[in-house]
């Protein structure tokens, strides 16, 4: 014979199953963060704009180590222009640093190298992300700050 279920252990179950399942949304939530994360930065190299329109927030600040800003029309025309031209993007220590029901933190550390204003650029990276999931539930890049490495790779 199994013993009463009192209204105290159901409690203490349902706010269990409460916490499991918004650990459980946050790591889902965490794991398309940094895929799009990457989408992105391979939509940068391989020039998929299509990407980059949906990734990208309509009102992002996109900065550079240099202190440049672009906004989502700047990255998607310099990017077709030539202005800046990127061939290749690695990152470690990717991580989402904090994530909330419709925003999240990511950094990482990497090794960006482009093409800018005709200058080949290579440099040691330190980012920090901002992205937002909008009504329909899509993730989008909100901001992005990028700090040069103490170390420049030559």
């Amino acid at each position: 014979m199994r013993p009463p279920i009192t209204k105290y252990m159901r409690f203490a179950f349902t706010i269990l199953l409460f916490f499991i399942t918004a650990i459980a949304h946050a790591q889902s939530d965490s794991v398309i963060v940094k895929e799009n994360l990457i989408r992105l930065e391979n939509a940068l190299i391989a020039k998929n704009y299509q990407d980059m329109q949906k990734l990208l927030h309509n009102n992002v600040s996109y900065g550079h180590s240099t202190g440049w800003i672009q906004t989502k029309q700047d990255v998607i025309a310099d990017c077709k222009s030539g202005k800046l031209s990127y061939h290749k993007i690695e990152r470690s220590n990717m991580y989402v640093a904090a994530i909330s029901k419709d925003w999240a933190t990511a950094r990482y550390t990497g090794i960006i190298e482009a093409v800018g204003e005709g200058k080949d650029i290579k440099a040691a990276l330190h980012v920090l992300q901002v992205w937002v999931k909008d009504k329909k539930g899509k993730w989008q890049l909100l901001a992005r700050q990028a700090t040069k490495l103490p170390e420049q790779v030559k």
